[in-house]
């Protein structure tokens, strides 16, 4: 991976994890069968990730390209604009969860969930000059910001079987199958942008000697980041499915590592070929 590009892919990495746990928590609260205790703890985690994104951003100064990659720095201060609305909006999700206000606490949630799909939005156009289109890097980062929202959300509410073994079993299957939909989705995107022709092939201070097919990274993208999660993921809906809750945490907590490794080695893939993977 090009250093330069090391804080950018910090912050996509955070913006992501920000905004999918919203979509998650969020989709879950609604749904039912999830407790109080963990909405609000997720809507806490998301604020402070979402401190961490807004922190990462501030740092960055940006150019017209970043070690050879072009981007388009004019819709930056409007995804931070973006990305503190989902910041704010989940600090009130979880003071209005504590104070039992739910109605309220949702209403925020929804409103914080459209500012981070703006959010994304507005991440996409600024990397996507060098790709083969727009929604080459749209559904890279959506894929991308889903998976790691569900397989967060699905890791902590695993977590809540071990305290409390009378909760319902179907919110945690529900969220392998989000999971096992967001890696489906990864690996459409991933064949459809290997298969089309960059606009702007990047060009790094001290670019990679192989092309793109003969770099190992991809075949660590490909196997520890898409294939190792979706078989973690089936294993672990399986196992809810015989209320096997503690097998399934730990099945997801490996899933979560994979996935984030997943996430940075595609990012550092995408800053040296301009291919979102």
């Amino acid at each position: 991976m090009n250093v330069e590009a090391l804080p950018y892919t910090l912050l996509i990495i955070l913006a992501e994890l920000t905004i999918g746990s919203l979509w998650v928590t969020l989709a879950s609260d609604l749904r039912g069968g999830v407790t109080r205790g963990f909405v609000l703890t997720m809507a806490l985690c998301i604020a402070i990730a979402g401190i961490l994104a807004l922190w990462t951003a501030s740092s960055l100064s940006l150019g017209p390209d970043v070690d050879g990659y072009s981007i388009d720095p004019d819709p930056f201060p409007r995804f931070r604009q973006a990305l503190l609305l989902v910041t704010v909006a989940s600090g009130i999700y979880m003071f209005a969860v504590f104070m039992g206000w739910d109605p309220v606490g949702r209403i925020a949630g929804i409103l914080g969930s459209l500012a981070g799909l703006a959010a994304i939005v507005l991440l996409s156009i600024m990397f996507a000059p060098p790709t083969w289109g727009y929604p080459a890097i749209f559904l890279g980062l959506f894929a991308g910001t889903l998976a790691l929202g569900a397989v967060s959300v699905a890791m902590t509410w695993g977590h809540w079987y071990l305290t409390e073994g009378a909760l319902p079993a179907w919110p945690l299957r529900d969220l392998c199958l989000i999971l096992l939909g967001a890696h489906a989705l990864q690996a459409v995107v991933l064949a459809v942008n290997l298969a089309v022709p960059v606009r702007e092939v990047p060009l790094p201070a001290n670019p990679v000697d192989v092309g793109l097919f003969a770099n190992p990274v991809l075949y660590l993208r490909i196997g520890v980041g898409l294939v190792f999660p979706i078989i973690l993921a089936y294993l672990a809906y399986r196992t809810t499915r015989i209320r096997a809750m503690q097998s399934a945490t730990g099945l997801l907590y490996i899933a979560m590592g994979a996935v984030f490794v997943g996430e940075v080695l595609a990012k550092g893939l995408m800053f040296l070929t301009g291919r979102p993977t």
